[in-house]
């Protein structure tokens, strides 16, 4: 299922405008005053992770497309076992990025990939200008994961920063170019068709998410008083 109904496409358009949309609460289930802005950086509810992890999936589709091997999601990274790293740098023993795959650069190397969705009327980034947004979070994440993959992984590190307008930072570019490059020698498509199939692939999905969260249930966790199934006695008649 595609998860769209009859009012999908008149989103889109209150989205690009910040129109209100009707019919949506004024008061965020989180307790925040409720606005697209607020919609769609919001964590309750499960619609920032859902976003991701959508758009993550669909990149690892688009490599088996590709013909990539060796394709893991949420791949476990070594431990670093006292390594000396910069400063920053995320070395926890339960650490994990988003994608790794063989045959993306080199035919035997594995690269590491790590995505990342922003919103640029964020608060965190309503004041830089767009290119400067992708620019700090594509750094963000190399100082986080780029010595550790590099020196104890023996691989390469690309973070692949998105906007929720659609927008793909210079290394998620860099990347939409080169599967698009494999697909032509796996499928015979040309390479201009392989690179605007992939970007509107991962336009389609980044709307879809983004417009999904504008509707989206949210309701605070509540403690759950009702009795364990496995605790009930499903004999009804009394025991003699």
């Amino acid at each position: 299922s595609s998860g769209i109904n009859a009012e999908w496409p008149l989103r889109p358009g209150a989205l690009r405008y910040n129109f209100c949309l009707k019919d949506c609460p004024k008061i965020c289930a989180c307790g925040a005053m409720n606005s697209i802005n607020h919609a769609l950086i919001c964590k309750t509810g499960g619609y920032v992770s859902m976003r991701h992890n959508w758009l993550r999936n669909c990149i690892g589709k688009i490599m088996e497309t590709a013909k990539c091997k060796d394709i893991q999601l949420e791949p476990p990274l070594l431990p670093t076992n006292g390594y000396p790293l910069p400063p920053g740098t995320i070395t926890g023993d339960q650490s994990r990025l988003d994608i790794s795959a063989r045959s993306v650069w080199n035919v035997l190397e594995r690269a590491f990939f790590d995505v990342r969705v922003f919103h640029a009327p964020a608060p965190t980034n309503m004041n830089k200008p767009i290119q400067r947004m992708y620019l700090a979070h594509e750094n963000e994440k190399k100082r986080s994961y780029n010595a550790r993959v590099i020196q104890v992984e023996k691989g390469t590190f690309t973070p692949l920063v998105f906007s929720t307008t659609g927008g793909a930072g210079i290394e998620a570019q860099r990347l939409i170019k080169k599967l698009a490059q494999q697909m032509e020698y796996a499928t015979g498509q040309k390479k201009a068709d392989a690179i605007g199939f992939i970007r509107k692939r991962l336009r389609f999905e980044l709307l879809k998410t983004t417009v999904i969260a504008l509707r989206g249930y949210r309701v605070k966790k509540k403690i759950d008083d009702t009795n364990n199934i496995g605790e009930i006695d499903l004999n009804l008649e009394p025991k003699i």
